[in-house]
């Protein structure tokens, strides 16, 4: 399957919206989910930490 084009304000609200889940993760991970060579979806799964009593 050949690479598609993407426009680049389609682009930039990617990296924009990445950005925000990135800079807000602590502990934890992004997954971007993919269905027929098509980002349809960002997924932010985190930890937190809890301090012992």
């Amino acid at each position: 399957m050949a690479a598609k084009e993407i426009s680049a304000d389609l682009l930039n609200q990617l990296l924009d919206k990445l950005e925000k889940l990135v800079g807000r993760v602590e502990f934890g991970s992004i997954e971007l989910v993919f269905h027929q060579g098509k980002l349809v979806q960002l997924e932010k799964n985190e930890k937190l930490r809890l301090d012992k009593p």
